[in-house]
């Protein structure tokens, strides 16, 4: 029993040792776990002997399983891949089918032509439109028609032929498909083209890190192979399939076209417009309760919706509407007080807490203005009973007069300066989403009914400690009002100073006054101790600016007869480029002057010339009049008179027949507007309400409050923007 318990097992581990050689030699052989399937040939035809490769996936690599036939006659297997099958075309053949069998697996390949005309390389086998493929091969020449060449069905454009290479251009929207080639009725097909296109990119604008998707044709499905480039810069490339590319923008991306590189053929799409992060400005309100519509105000944003993402206290809100300046949405509630934060296209801008609470500040109307001004704050959460709200203005309390659930009405207070409106009721507080500016108009002397001045003034100045000077034309005289509002005559040597036709007037740091005077071809040099002289002469002078190194720039009055430099010596030459210059103008600390000139740009903005001389037309403005805020020539203005510079960063130009005050950012050229009046007349009080004459010049003083000259409503009024 023993003996034959041994016998036993022995015979079991000599099956199991045959079957498990079996097992391998069997494996050796097997299909491959995918499955077997052909998807192109190429070519297909050509002479005896030519080499067809077979193309698909799932192929078994072991050569000896494979036969292939043409028209029952044997072929030649090459070489075999898990993708690919080389074969060799029998001598003494005939066209017919090329069948390919896996040990009992047959498959029809397709039809293979005996013939001179053969494709065997298409090179590069990918590229866009307008690109140049080489296509190898035999039979191309023809003495009686020329070899014609399709790509996917479309004709392509033959750029030059030989009996054995062709060069053609892709065409448009050919896609991809097979390269055929007709020459003298007969057709060779070679290798697939994968045609590539970049149909569209989403976003068209963000920075470094942006997701940008790439839709089109004929990408790589490894990401790797794909190689895209912002305006030259190499991106990484995240996801990729057949039809679309996610990719994230590099650092140092700058604006220019996107492009994808495959096998060294590049598809060049839509320009990519590198902007800053989003700038938000007011967000209203910050805070409420569940059900509160909140403005984002800003810039930089996106108008398609889905660009724009918004955050309050890390929970992602949905939007109800997007621009390029405002973003609206609905608080849902639940999510507690926190950051609000605005994402566009990847680019992250913080703003200010939101409050998820019951009291909150919708909107405040007026947002500037002067003590006394009645101020209107829409909310939610407030008290029905007056005093239990109380509103500060940067610190100082104001009465509230009447108060509901949803509104208040109040007084701007005494001792009222720019800052934080908030609103306090109970134990929760609620800031506006704006500050309120100590801002308005004033008159500061004279008015429609004072004798003070006359009919006619023409500029105004500042010294350096805030009196203010006006050439009261019609008068003779230049009048000296101090910051309360007293007016008297200018003196020299302790006598009224007496001009023929004072115009134009500029003060140095020195308090160093200068008077153009028409009636004598004169500027006036008086200076802080009352010294007068006469600083040059021999030119009719009109408006005049003054720059950091105290030479004038001086308007000629007369058509078209420029600007004269006078340098502190007195002597003058007359200014390269400006034409007709009537207002005043300005240079900044680099000596770059602006001038509104009614030649070349009809008054209605700014020109431009560098210290290098050379003129830009439209630094801001165009020709053509109008009103629209906006950067460099996109802006619009009715007529310029005059313009003056705040801290070598802002500029302020008085819009004449917008009755307007506009602001322009030195850095960026953007013009935006401080107050607009649809009409003229007289009114003091908030810069909306606000209302002038007419604009004749403008002076500003060290602490940025800004005097126009309001001749005909015959006053000075003071604006106050802070």
């Amino acid at each position: 029993m023993k003996t034959w318990t041994k016998y036993s097992l022995s015979i079991i581990l000599f099956i199991l040792v045959l079957g498990g050689i079996a097992g391998c030699e069997k494996k050796e052989d097997a299909l491959p776990e995918t499955a077997m399937k052909i998807m192109d040939y190429y070519p297909n035809s050509g002479k005896e002997g030519t080499l067809v490769t077979i193309q698909g996936e799932g192929f078994g690599t072991g050569i000896d399983a494979y036969k292939a036939t043409v028209n029952g006659k044997d072929g030649t297997v090459i070489s075999a891949t898990a993708n690919a099958i080389v074969i060799r075309i029998p001598v003494g053949g005939s066209t017919g089918k090329l069948v390919l069998s896996y040990k009992s697996k047959l498959m029809d390949v397709g039809t293979y032509t005996y013939q001179d005309l053969s494709v065997r390389q298409v090179f590069p086998a990918n590229g866009p439109a307008g690109s140049q493929i080489r296509i190898g091969g035999t039979g191309f020449g023809s003495i009686s028609t020329p070899a014609e060449v399709f790509i996917n069905e479309k004709k392509a454009l033959v750029v030059s032929i030989s009996d054995t290479l062709i060069v053609a251009e892709v065409p448009n929207e050919a896609g991809s498909g097979s390269v055929l080639v007709k020459v003298d009725g007969m057709d060779a097909k070679g290798q697939n083209f994968t045609y590539q296109a970049i149909k569209s990119i989403k976003p068209l604008s963000g920075g470094k890190d942006t997701r940008v998707v790439i839709t089109g044709e004929g990408f790589e499905e490894l990401t790797a192979n794909n190689i895209v480039e912002f305006n030259g810069k190499k991106a990484l490339v995240l996801e990729s399939t057949q039809d679309r590319l996610i990719v994230k923008a590099p650092e140092g991306v700058t604006s220019g076209p996107l492009s994808v590189n495959i096998n060294n053929q590049k598809t060049t799409g839509p320009s990519f417009t590198v902007v800053d992060k989003p700038v938000i400005q007011t967000v209203t309100p910050l805070s409420g309760p569940k059900g509160a519509q909140m403005t984002i105000s800003g810039s930089l944003f996106s108008k398609e919706m889905d660009e724009n993402l918004v955050y309050i206290n890390n929970v992602l809100i949905p939007l109800s509407s997007a621009n390029e300046t405002e973003l609206k949405l609905t608080v849902p509630g639940g999510t507690g007080s926190g950051v609000i934060r605005v994402v566009v296209n990847d680019q992250v801008s913080n703003g200010p807490q939101f409050k998820d609470q019951n009291l909150g500040i919708i909107a405040m109307t007026p947002d500037n203005g002067l003590t006394g001004t009645s101020v209107t704050i829409k909310g939610t959460g407030f008290s029905t009973t007056a005093s239990e709200n109380k509103v500060y203005f940067n610190g100082v309390l104001a009465m509230v007069k009447t108060a509901t659930e949803n509104s208040l009405v109040l007084e701007a207070p005494l001792g009222l300066s720019t800052g934080n409106v908030k609103v306090v009721v109970g134990g929760q507080e609620a800031l506006a989403p704006q500050l309120f500016k100590r801002a308005g108009v004033m008159t500061l002397a004279g008015g429609p009914s004072s004798n003070t001045f006359a009919g006619y003034m023409s500029a105004i100045a500042t010294d350096q400690q805030g009196n203010i000077y006006v050439t009261d034309t019609n008068n003779k005289q230049v009048k000296k009002i101090t910051s309360s509002g007293t007016v008297s005559i200018l003196q020299v040597n302790g006598a009224d100073a007496v001009f023929v036709k004072p115009y134009g007037i500029v003060i140095d740091k020195q308090n160093t006054i200068y008077v153009s005077d028409q009636g004598t071809d004169q500027v006036i040099k008086i200076t802080s101790a009352g010294q007068r002289s006469v600083h040059t002469s021999g030119f009719a002078p009109g408006h005049m600016s003054i720059d950091d190194a105290g030479n004038l720039y001086v308007n000629i009055n007369g058509f078209a007869a420029g600007v004269n430099k006078v340098n502190p010596t007195g002597n003058y030459t007359k200014i390269n480029g400006p034409g007709w210059v009537t207002t005043r103008t300005v240079a900044d600390a680099l000596g770059n002057y602006y001038y509104p000139d009614q030649n070349a740009i009809s008054g209605n903005g700014l020109m431009r010339r560098g210290v290098d001389g050379i003129i830009m037309n439209a630094w801001v403005g165009f020709s053509d009049a109008g009103y629209v805020d906006g950067i460099g020539s996109a802006a619009r203005f009715q007529g310029i008179s005059s313009v003056v510079l705040f801290e070598s960063k802002t500029m302020f130009a008085t819009d004449n027949f917008n009755y307007g005050l506009r602001e322009i950012d030195m850095a960026t050229r953007r013009v935006s507007t401080i107050f607009k009046a649809n009409n003229r007349g007289y009114i003091n009080g908030t810069l909306l309400e606000s209302r002038f004459g007419a604009m004749a010049d403008m002076a500003i003083d060290k602490d940025g409050n800004i005097y126009i000259l309001d001749s005909d409503n015959k006053a000075i009024r003071k604006v106050f923007l802070k």
